[in-house]
């Protein structure tokens, strides 16, 4: 028995013969019911489903261009001068000869609402920032395009564009967009090609300003999986949709192969909140709404990845050994042991090691976790990256038989790390850890004039990764030397002529001291050191006998002392003067303004400043202070107060300590009304009558 029908898709038609042997109660039923059927399923044509929407919805650059006219008239709820209309990114991975690439498109409107020029200039400049290093990351069909609300268009001209250096491994491309006014829609497309396939770029939702919608789309490709993670989306609904169209032609009803349906996934977000761009945050990525994604499955058919921090300290030591990288350079070595030898303890020969390196490098303001070339060129003096002169480091104090470990971290501009998301990509930094005798040790060979436990305040985030020769381990970022710490005692008369005479003894550690430091080593006075760190606010201010002493025991310590004499610094009247006591150690801002705040506190560090006043008013002239004290803390913040007079003698104190660097949300307002407390004392005025 055999079979004969057409197919029909497009011309010619298609004829189909099946030949086979059947029962015959079967032969009966296939010539009773088999036409019917097909008639029924096909009416003589084969359906695809490639007319689904979702397949027009993530080619976004088919919107590009055309702007519909009620988006230039729906009515703005908030008072950001420029909000984001539309976020649209659509990504697909591709084989190409050379590889597997990420493709991202990329598609951008930001409507302006202000009049205002320099905000229209905020809101007209555009950067797109890529991985240059190692060609990982390309940008390609860029557009762009700014809307007038009457219809027009004026194109942005590409070869006005400008790519800028970020860092070692990013760069930015920027440009301005033409005639931006109130009103304007400014649209921008790109398409951004990505070699590196394991992780891929995050996609933010969340921008200092409002967004109004926000959409991505993600075309799965049969041989590769990834995990995605979305952050920081509690303000707001993120919907998630997946779709499996099916695109094929084969019939349903033959038992022939089939192609997988395409997988596609569907983010959307609407009227996403601006991102509370608080004072004191490590980093806007770290509240920032976001999604990322890690590759999980790969191969056809795919197999399960393995993402883990012991995944990528196994890629650290396979790929980009340190131990490796330092082991040739045995001369290093030799100089750790000669110094060691003439010292009388481990953290001496540390101290000796580490103020040989740093007193004989010359950084080249590179962070990085890799050094690409050879460690030769550190020690002469020539400029070098971070890795490289911190690997020099790590060499010589191994090499004076102290186990030192390179710490992998990433930069406070970067983020904390996300220990949920397993990443080498996520280390930008590179410094030194040792411990000796349960105390740890933090140390960057690059930063200026600095010791062990002093290390700059962009890579005192909150975790790093110290690797060792099999495994690694976290550690917990507490450098003790870095601090902002001040002791001061001032002696001063103040003269009927508001004119305030006296002299400044303080001692300095931490921040301040390597701030002194290294000024002194670029050639700058004591005199205007002085004056830029304690009476910058006073343009009349004049310095005399004025010492900055490095104290030999401890470099961390600088003596300061000098006379100075500033011109009406009290207001003279009639029945009295008008003096501020908070002559230096000032605050005039509270960097904490909102009354509310839904994110963690971090400050650059903590901070210690006791400050002791005595003051000599003129004759008969008094002020009533006897015996007040007042204090206000929190744990880990505090501020006491003290006032005592005697005769025209007026003696007061302020000890603000700060000794935690990061505080909850749910203390903010206690630590707010700290600093409060700290601008009233400076902007405080005092009426001293005779």
């Amino acid at each position: 028995m055999h079979l004969l029908f057409t197919i029909k898709k497009g011309l010619p038609s298609t004829h189909l013969r099946i030949d086979f042997e059947l029962p015959a109660r079967m032969q009966l039923f296939v010539r009773l019911f088999l036409p019917l059927l097909i008639v029924l399923l096909f009416d003589g044509t084969v359906y695809s489903q490639d007319d689904s929407p979702i397949l027009d919805e993530i080619h976004i650059f088919n919107k590009f261009g055309s702007i519909p006219g009620s988006q230039f008239n729906n009515s703005a709820d908030h008072g950001y001068p420029f909000e984001y209309l539309l976020k649209e990114s659509s990504i697909r991975t591709i084989e190409r000869p050379s590889g597997i690439l990420a493709v991202i498109d990329n598609l951008v409107r930001i409507r302006v609402l202000t009049g205002d020029q320099l905000e229209q200039a905020e809101a007209g400049l555009i950067g797109i920032p890529f991985y240059f290093k190692d060609g990982i990351e390309t940008i390609t069909n860029l557009e762009a395009i700014t809307h007038q609300p009457d219809g027009s268009q004026v194109r942005f001209d590409v070869e006005n564009r400008r790519t800028v250096d970020l860092n070692s491994r990013y760069k930015i491309i920027e440009f301005e967009m033409p005639e931006v006014q109130e009103g304007s829609i400014i649209e921008y497309k790109y398409t951004l090609e990505r070699r590196y396939i394991e992780e891929l770029p995050n996609f933010y939702l969340g921008h200092r300003v409002p967004t109004q919608e926000a959409n991505l789309y993600f075309r799965n490709s049969e041989f590769i999986r990834y995990d995605a993670v979305p952050l920081h989306i509690e303000d707001f609904e993120l919907e998630y949709q997946e779709h499996r169209v099916d695109t094929s032609n084969v019939p349903l009803l033959f038992t022939l192969p089939r192609p997988n349906p395409v997988y596609i996934q569907e983010w959307n977000g609407e009227e996403i909140p601006a991102v509370d761009v608080s004072s004191y945050i490590s980093s806007i990525d770290d509240i920032r709404a976001q999604i990322k994604f890690q590759i999980s499955e790969f191969g056809i058919p795919r197999q399960p990845l393995e993402n883990s921090w012991e995944f990528v300290a196994a890629q650290l030591l396979r790929n980009r050994n340190p131990y490796e990288k330092i082991a040739p350079y045995q001369e290093f070595e030799r100089m750790g042991e000669e110094i060691a030898a003439s010292k009388n303890s481990v953290v001496e020969a540390q101290d000796s090691v580490f103020h040989y390196v740093n007193s004989n490098v010359q950084f080249n303001g590179v962070n990085s976790v890799v050094a690409e070339g050879d460690l030769y060129h550190v020690l002469e003096g020539e400029l070098a990256t971070q890795a490289e002169i911190n690997l020099v480091l790590l060499t010589i104090l191994r090499g004076a038989g102290i186990d030192a470990k390179p710490l992998f971290l990433s930069g406070r501009e970067f983020g904390r790390i996300d220990k949920s998301f397993p990443s080498v990509f996520q280390f930008n930094r590179l410094l030194i850890f040792s411990e000796i005798d349960g105390k740890k040790y933090f140390m960057d060979g690059s930063f200026p004039v600095s010791m062990p436990n002093l290390i700059p305040i962009e890579s005192y985030n909150s975790q790093g990764m110290v690797l060792t020769k099999e495994s690694y381990q976290w550690v917990d970022i507490s450098p003790e030397q870095s601090v902002f710490d001040l002791d001061i005692e001032i002696q001063a008369a103040l003269s009927m002529d508001g004119t305030l005479n006296g002299k400044l003894m303080a001692q300095t550690r931490g921040y301040p001291s390597q701030n002194i430091r290294e000024q002194l080593e670029s050639g700058e006075s004591a005199p205007a050191i002085i004056k830029q760190i304690f009476f910058e606010v006073y343009t009349e201010a004049e310095m005399a006998e004025s010492s900055l002493q490095i104290n030999s025991r401890n470099r961390n310590i600088v003596d300061v002392t000098t006379e100075f004499e500033i011109p009406n610094y009290a207001a003279s009247f009639r029945d009295g003067i008008e003096f501020r006591p908070m002559v230096v150690g000032y605050l005039f801002r509270n960097p904490f303004e909102s009354t509310e705040r839904r994110v963690p506190i971090t400050l650059d560090a903590p901070e210690k400043l006791s400050i002791r006043y005595s003051v000599d008013l003129p004759d008969g002239f008094s002020v009533d202070a006897m015996g007040e004290t007042r204090d206000t803390s929190l744990q880990g913040a505090a501020l006491r107060e003290e006032y005592i007079s005697e005769g025209n003698t007026v003696e007061y104190s302020f000890d603000i300590d700060i000794s935690r660097k990061e505080f909850p949300a749910d203390v903010y307002s206690q630590l707010r009304r700290i600093y409060e407390r700290w601008v009233f004392l400076s902007n405080e005025t005092w009426f001293i009558e005779q």
